[in-house]
């Protein structure tokens, strides 16, 4: 995705987060168990605040504490303050320059695509919340499979040493172009690789529906599956963020 695109999804996904968000607070999030809407709010402007600062400046932020300073009507206005500052901070940003990020690429490129993911999965989690549910973009959660696959995974993986003996899943996007083939191991051996092949477990969906289920916000039930669903589940338990 181009960077205007990256910039629209912020634009387009933080409005619809912030309409849903208003309309019940205080309602429970499935997607962010232990979660209401007031804690994903206070989560989400956080990090729209502190990302705005990162890319203003280049230099590395602390993370804030998430600690709500306020509720109701207050909150959400901070939070569109907090929205619109990312906006402005990534419009006057040149997308090549260097920043400080914790993945690639080490420029304002990582920012963009970051903050449009992470507002397009919490918009979804509001909506899903407050009954207003509609997909990830197709295009979007392609990208964020992507992404997930390069930047979350390998973390996720290294919490469980030895527990994978080379297991592989494989994604098919059912809405476009996009095929991923990931080998779980054996060891500390990782591969991801952006083509058909046959795993252990193929799963088959839309490219919202596959990102979701990588995240584990939804069920497997919500894709295809072809193969061991043993490998699939314990993605979900030891894998999915």
């Amino acid at each position: 995705m181009e960077s205007v695109a990256y910039l629209e999804v912020v634009r387009d996904r933080s409005a619809a987060l912030l309409e849903a968000a208003q309309t019940d607070l205080g309602a429970s999030v499935p997607s962010c168990p232990g979660w209401t809407v007031t804690d994903l709010l206070t989560h989400v402007g956080g990090i729209w605040g502190w990302a705005a600062a990162i890319v203003r400046t280049g230099d590395r932020a602390d993370l804030p504490s998430f600690t709500a300073g306020q509720d109701g009507p207050a909150l959400v206005a901070w939070a569109a303050e907090q929205a619109s500052q990312l906006v402005s901070a990534l419009e006057n940003a040149n997308p090549d320059s260097d920043c400080w990020t914790f993945g690639l690429p080490r420029s304002n490129r990582f920012w963009l695509r970051r903050q449009a993911l992470e507002t397009a999965v919490h918009a979804w989690d509001a909506q899903q919340a407050t009954a207003r549910q509609e997909p990830i973009g197709s295009d979007v959660a392609a990208d964020g499979i992507g992404e997930y696959l390069a930047l979350t995974l390998p973390r996720r993986f290294r919490d469980h040493p030895d527990s994978w003996k080379g297991e592989s899943l494989h994604l098919h996007r059912t809405d476009g172009e996009g095929e991923w083939m990931i080998t779980l191991g054996p060891g500390a051996e990782l591969s991801t690789e952006n083509t058909h092949a046959k795993g252990d477990v193929a799963l088959r969906g839309t490219a919202s529906s596959l990102y979701l289920w990588c995240l584990n916000r939804v069920p497997l039930t919500d894709v295809e599956v072809f193969g061991d669903r043993d490998v699939a589940l314990r993605w979900t338990a030891e894998i999915s963020f």
